[in-house]
């Protein structure tokens, strides 16, 4: 029986949205100007998740600083963070009323790599931030395997889905650790898109 659905957030209940938007204006706030510092801080997002095991303000603000030759403090994090809460659709009633439906039947949990005050936010500018009764991915992110089991809290993995567009970090790993999963992808997922998805758990 499941219990518990564990989302992904990017790609998976945010959908739609173009980040570098965001974070250019983010960085013209706090002074940067040069576009190429943009490209460099895009192209080393994914970079911070190889080198770190989690999400910390220290540690990630020292490790762009370097990146971008500049010194970042919380003041940066702060226009981030500010400037991500508008990251989300314009329409996203289809999902609050799916989100909202789920948490009826399901204890709904959230589990993102990258740190929870921000993607909280934009869940809140969304109205669904609510229904989540638990952030995980942000003091140790996917794909280290505690985050996947601290994330389905007193259940058993066999009682929990993992719900993703990340094919290995929302799929493949949480499946070899003995949990279901739903994988949201256009072009060959279980789903296309999570308003699909009532159908697919009804299976499971």
């Amino acid at each position: 029986m499941i219990k518990r659905l564990i989302f992904d957030i990017d790609n998976t209940i945010i959908t739609g949205v173009d980040f570098k938007i965001h974070i250019e204006k983010a960085l013209r706030e706090y002074g940067i100007n040069d576009l190429e510092k943009l490209k460099i801080y895009l192209n080393n997002i994914k970079e911070y998740e190889k080198c770190h095991k989690s999400y910390e303000k220290d540690s990630y603000l020292s490790f762009f600083s370097k990146k971008l030759d500049v010194s970042l403090n919380e003041d940066f994090l702060k226009l981030l963070f500010s400037n991500l809460k508008n990251a989300v659709p314009k329409d996203n009633k289809k999902v609050e009323s799916l989100i909202r439906s789920l948490y009826n039947n399901y204890e709904l949990v959230l589990l993102s790599n990258y740190f929870e005050e921000s993607q909280r936010n934009r869940l809140e500018s969304m109205n669904i931030n609510k229904y989540f009764s638990e952030y995980y991915g942000e003091s140790i992110i996917k794909p280290n395997k505690e985050t996947y089991f601290q994330a389905a809290g007193k259940n058993r993995p066999s009682e929990c889905i993992m719900i993703g567009d990340d094919i290995e970090l929302d799929i493949n790993v949480p499946k070899s650790l003995g949990f279901n999963t739903i994988y949201v992808n256009k072009k060959n997922g279980d789903i296309e898109r999570l308003t699909d998805i009532k159908e697919k758990i009804l299976i499971k």
